[in-house]
């Protein structure tokens, strides 16, 4: 089952036992490693009954096809939906980004995050404006471009197209910010469709190469415009990218309000502004621990936590956050198949087959054939799955106190 497991991750056998067997003995033996890898076989072989193929009998590729199939017959189903969504809820032109910015934002809509006061961030960076972003939107002046275009929207655009200076000014302004320079506020979702950012559109993609701009700190999203007919996949992937994108401002936004007491408050806002949010001094888990493992670990006790966690992580870390392929099924029926295959592969030999949607999506739009076909995602969600099984709601509760204690510490004897 260890050997399974390591394959299915991509790790070094020898190293990656030694890290089991730690967490096994730190736990008391529960087998938490040979459960999963029980729980993952069950899963893989009812998705293949579902596929019409024989889990017995099956190779790497045709299940690689199958998936691939697959997902091509639900993202035109999707494609659907989303203009429904859209024509329904946004206008008659019935636009695919229009429909997953609308559908976004309906899921999100009783969750506040914890992100910078929109007075704040506009008063700071009217010192260093976006001269690239105004003259690709035609704004004369930066009074005209807040007035006009929402800060999100404006700063996204931003780090995309303005030079390293203005960026090393951002990230200046971000590391003069403390606690009492955020609010609590939904999450925001555009999905520009002016003459100005169709023109932009392509400049942006040629960029990033992706369809969704995330910012953390400001809590928004940016959906790009897509095309009428899309290639296959760019819808499933558009909306996967979203919903990828709104769990790490979901991650990031609980850490930071967990980590309003620290004194290195600023420290940590921009090391995961770069960086998904970690506890880097958990020995017990021989490596730093990803906020976003732990959110993870908490969604799936919801209802079943003790008093000792609970101290630390309440109602409000929980509202938004689910896996990808849990919110695209909440948002499509039509894609019910992909509930719950985040972490789920199949062994080929040495390598895997992912089932991820993510990953599926990617080798659909870049037309990847199976020796070239993605699977990164599946193994970053299997890794966090293995590491959130091992977690103790007591040890966890001692292990966020330890890593705020040190910094309360030294506050208070300054008291």
């Amino acid at each position: 089952m260890t050997r399974m497991l390591a394959q299915l991750l991509d790790t070094q056998e020898p190293q990656f036992h030694q890290t089991l067997s730690s967490l096994e003995a730190a736990s008391g033996h529960q087998g938490h490693d040979i459960r999963l890898s029980e729980s993952i076989n069950q899963l893989q072989r009812t998705k293949l009954a579902q596929l019409g193929l024989d889990p017995e009998d099956t190779t790497g590729e045709e299940l690689f096809h199958a998936l691939q199939a697959k997902l091509k017959s639900d993202d035109a189903l999707l494609i659907k939906r989303l203009r429904s969504i859209s024509a329904y809820q946004v206008n008659a032109a019935a636009n695919l980004s229009e429909g997953i910015a609308a559908a976004i934002s309906q899921v999100t809509k009783d969750s506040l995050i914890f992100v910078i006061k929109t007075s704040v961030a506009k008063r700071a960076i009217a010192k260093f404006p976006p001269k690239k972003v105004m003259k690709a939107l035609n704004y004369r002046s930066y009074e005209s471009l807040v007035k006009h275009l929402p800060l999100g929207l404006m700063v996204a655009a931003a780090q995309e197209l303005e030079s390293s200076a203005w960026m090393q000014h951002y990230s200046a302004f971000l590391r003069t910010l403390s606690p009492r320079d955020f609010e609590e506020r939904a999450v925001s979702v555009y999905s520009p469709h002016s003459d100005k950012w169709l023109a932009l559109k392509s400049q942006l993609l040629a960029i990033s190469k992706r369809t969704v701009m995330v910012n953390k700190e400001l809590g928004s999203l940016v959906i790009l415009p897509l095309p009428n007919q899309p290639v296959s996949g760019l819808a499933t992937l558009t909306l996967a990218s979203a919903a990828n994108g709104l769990n790490a401002i979901y991650a990031f936004s609980s850490y930071l309000r967990l980590s309003q007491v620290a004194k290195d408050f600023n420290l940590r806002l921009m090391s995961s502004v770069s960086d998904e949010p970690r506890f880097e001094h958990i020995d017990y888990f021989s490596a730093p621990l990803s906020w976003e493992t732990v959110i993870r670990f908490v969604h799936h006790l919801q209802g079943q936590l003790g008093t000792p966690l609970d101290t630390h992580i309440g109602a409000e870390e929980l509202i938004g956050w689910q896996p990808v392929e849990n919110l695209i099924q909440l948002i499509a029926p039509e894609m019910e198949f992909w509930r719950d295959c985040g972490h789920l592969g199949r062994l080929d030999g040495n390598s895997s087959v992912s089932f991820n949607v993510l990953d599926n999506a990617l080798s659909l739009v870049n037309k990847a054939g199976y020796r070239e076909r993605y699977s990164h995602h599946a193994k970053r969600a299997l890794w966090q799955e293995l590491i959130a099984r091992y977690i103790r709601p007591d040890l966890l509760s001692e292990f966020i106190g330890a890593e705020l204690a040190p910094k309360l510490a030294t506050e208070s004897v300054g008291i």
